[in-house]
């Protein structure tokens, strides 16, 4: 796994994560999904399957790939915090998603991203790339989005049969007192 990811899968796998699917990289990612509680696997017909988002509460942004919403254990608040500490702001509020698919699916896992940040430019962001000293993995990206007066803090982590969209809202950080 890549740079920060590593720790944060690991971390999931001790708290005990439910898989959506066997072996996928998100499915150990994903904290204690289900309260819980074991996801149905594919195999179990006619059961729960797993719920997906439509779109970004936060950002009131449609998804056009709806991702599976992803429980925090405190790591992704934590991440995104000092993320967003490298711009000088600070995270409110925070969303997490995550899509899988095929082992290697470039195609598709840059489909996704594009169709998302597409669906953010469709909705009124300006969006644009930016440099953040914690992020180390030279796959990971990270975006600012701006509307009106509202600022995000997007962080994009491609993996092999997975990827995760860490979403925060920011404000300015404040002036430490003297």
């Amino acid at each position: 796994m890549r740079g920060w990811m590593r720790p944060l899968i690991l971390s999931a796998l001790i708290l005990g994560a439910a898989p959506f699917t066997a072996g996928s990289a998100l499915a150990q990612s994903t904290g204690n999904q289900n309260g819980g509680k074991p996801a149905p696997s594919k195999e179990a017909a006619g059961k729960e399957v797993p719920k997906t988002v439509a779109g970004s509460a936060l950002a009131q942004v449609p998804f056009a790939e709806q991702p599976f919403p992803l429980q925090d254990d405190g790591t992704y608040k934590e991440f995104m915090g000092a993320a967003a500490a490298d711009i000088n702001r600070r995270c409110t509020k925070l969303e997490s998603y995550g899509w899988e698919f095929k082992k290697d699916d470039d195609a598709r896992r840059d489909q996704i991203l594009e169709s998302t940040l597409g669906g953010f430019r469709k909705a009124g962001w300006k969006m644009g790339e930016v440099k953040v000293r914690t992020i180390r993995d030279p796959g990971t990206t990270a975006y600012t989005a701006e509307k009106a007066k509202q600022r995000l803090l997007a962080v994009w982590t491609p993996m092999e049969d997975a990827a995760i969209l860490l979403l925060c809202e920011t404000e300015a950080a404040q002036a430490t007192k003297k």
